[in-house]
């Protein structure tokens, strides 16, 4: 498997992107989906082919020599000057799905580079992508 993809959280049945959107990376989903329907949660969650339950949601695995995999909840970003994309994701890891867990990337342009290194925020910055998550998720209480 490519480093992101669409896995189901019941059946475990994995798909490509292009399988599951009209997009054949991380990336160009980010620029060309989900960023123009500004941040919409709802494209996160598909349907399975196979068991036919809304639980298919994109994977990855945690850079670690462990190579945890975690499972995309929400995301949201700040499009910023420079094509610079600064994003934090809820996540969770597959062997603790009761616990949530805040990861910050970024894109820059195109480069996937950014989805493995952590995003740099100003202050302000952190704020309004706290808001925009809580406007997005319909979560109020965070942070």
């Amino acid at each position: 498997m490519p480093p992101y993809w669409w896995e189901c959280q019941k059946c475990e049945q994995t798909y490509y992107f292009e399988d599951v959107t009209n997009s054949n990376t991380i990336v160009k989903f980010i620029w060309d989906e989900l960023l123009p329907s500004a941040w919409s949660q709802e494209l996160l969650q598909k349907e399975c082919n196979k068991c036919k339950e809304n639980k298919l949601g994109i994977s990855y695995h945690f850079p670690s020599k462990d190579n945890l995999k975690l499972r995309v909840v929400h995301i949201v970003g700040l499009e910023l000057e420079n094509e610079y994309l600064p994003m934090m994701w809820e996540t969770y890891f597959t062997h603790n799905p009761s616990e949530n867990v805040f990861d910050f990337k970024y894109l820059n342009g195109r480069n996937i580079w950014g989805l493995n290194k952590p995003a740099v925020l100003s202050k302000g910055e952190l704020s309004q992508i706290f808001a925009l998550y809580s406007k997005r998720t319909g979560n109020k209480s965070f942070p």
